[in-house]
């Protein structure tokens, strides 16, 4: 995403404390811990927290994030651009930050953020 880009459709997940989005367009399904048989990374480990993971998000090649709590925010929003230190720091997943109800969330790559978190990556 580069510089004044915008999105429309966005994920906003809590992980423990710690806030995280993603591109609604991003997420082929919303499964719960349960019944998703595969594996998931939780987003609470990019914040260093243990957390329950309430929700898993799956992208459609099969990357999975689980997440505390979501809600869906249908406005568009610009999309801040991310420094790239914090982008390298990240994994490559850190697309930028937006601004809702005047805090800012980081805009990840479910797909990167998936790899990111997967085991064998390096955190």
């Amino acid at each position: 995403m580069g510089t004044d880009s915008r999105i429309t459709g966005t994920l906003l997940c809590r992980a423990g404390e710690g806030r995280v989005a993603f591109a609604a367009h991003e997420v082929a399904s919303i499964e719960s811990p349960e019944t998703f048989g595969g594996w998931a990374g939780s987003a609470c480990e990019a914040f260093a927290e243990a957390c329950i993971s309430g929700r898993i998000l799956v992208a459609a090649s099969g990357e999975a994030v689980g997440v505390s709590a979501l809600e869906i925010d249908a406005e568009p929003l610009t999309v801040l651009p991310a420094p790239a230190v914090l982008v390298r720091v990240a994994g490559g997943s850190l697309r930028g930050f937006i601004q809702v109800r005047g805090m800012l969330w980081p805009v990840m790559s479910l797909v990167d953020f998936g790899r990111f978190l997967a085991p064998g990556e390096a955190a």
